[in-house]
């Protein structure tokens, strides 16, 4: 590990000790875990802040420096972010502290203007996809009835909290009227030229909801 900085300028024993010791840091609430064979130390960066109780403001101790390092090598996210699992593939995503629509990775992501194929229906006929995903399934009510989208029949092989995409069928699009809008889990929607898809759930095809 080095023992200078680039510019030349001498690294101090924390500094040392923050690039040479084993420690695996974690996203916790507002700050961060510390692992290494002191223990377990929980750091806060604002301002900076350890649990071992030997990080003045002036003299920061090599767990929060240890933090610093981490964040500006891209291995945790910053303070402003967090990590979550995405809703659509469980792969871990970073996302604003601050947003509270539901998680994607750009894999599941879907915004309006894409197209899409309901994989449980033919898989063929293009959908235009008209709202980001949004509300979970057991929360959102079908266009024109009482049921929710998790309660439609094709529905059931897919979690009640997947969030929900509203599409239309391209050929219903015109400037007389507006298109009647679908709504689907998330899941139950592709892209017609993914290959490296997640894997797939067992659900009988059927008709899209209202159809």
């Amino acid at each position: 590990m080095p023992a200078e900085r680039a510019d030349g300028a001498r690294l101090d024993e924390a500094s040392r000790r923050a690039w040479s010791e084993a420690m695996t840091v974690r996203p916790f609430g507002e700050g961060y875990l510390v692992d290494c064979d002191g223990g377990t130390h929980y750091v806060g960066l604002a301002p900076s802040n350890c649990s071992c109780g030997e990080s003045p403001a002036e003299d920061r101790c090599e767990h929060v420096r240890r933090v610093a390092i981490e964040i500006n090598l891209g291995r945790v996210p910053p303070p402003s972010e967090r990590t979550v699992p995405c809703a659509g593939c469980d792969r871990r995503v970073a996302v604003s502290a601050a947003d509270s629509t539901p998680a994607l990775c750009a894999e599941c992501r879907l915004e309006p203007g894409d197209v899409v194929v309901d994989e449980a229906g033919d898989g063929e006929t293009p959908l235009l996809v008209v709202s980001a995903p949004g509300r979970p399934a057991d929360v959102v009510a079908l266009t024109g009835d009482d049921r929710t989208v998790a309660d439609y029949p094709g529905n059931d092989g897919y979690p009640a909290d997947e969030p929900v995409v509203e599409v239309v069928y391209p050929r219903t699009v015109s400037t007389d009227r507006s298109p009647r809008r679908y709504r689907f889990p998330l899941a139950r929607l592709e892209r017609p030229d993914r290959d490296d898809r997640p894997p797939e759930r067992d659900v009988d095809a059927t008709p899209a909801d209202g159809e």
